[in-house]
């Protein structure tokens, strides 16, 4: 699969066992991928609320990757990536 360069600035980073990160709008991402390199699944959780269902965290499971952007130039909302105990998630996003 290409690689694209989609902007300014390029996250990188590796979140292993117990660890989070929490995004924003404020860090002004436009495209998080999340791959899960362990067994153990990490998680991610939105902040919205549709039709009165708040979000709920989906699990990213081993060898599976999520990838999540907005749309028209506009950035990502709240959101929490976590990894529990014994898993590894490699993160990539584009920032600005």
């Amino acid at each position: 699969m290409p690689i694209e360069i989609l902007g300014n600035e390029i996250f990188t980073q590796v979140l292993t066992g117990v660890e989070s990160l929490n995004i924003t709008e404020d860090d002004g991402v436009g495209v998080i991928s999340v791959l899960c390199t362990s067994v153990v699944a990490g998680t991610i959780l939105g902040n919205a609320t549709i039709d009165g269902r708040a979000s709920q965290a989906i699990s990213v499971t081993e060898n599976n990757s999520v990838t999540i952007s907005a749309t028209s130039g506009k950035t990502l909302g709240t959101l929490t990536i976590t990894a529990p105990a014994s898993c590894t998630l490699i993160i990539i996003a584009n920032q600005g």
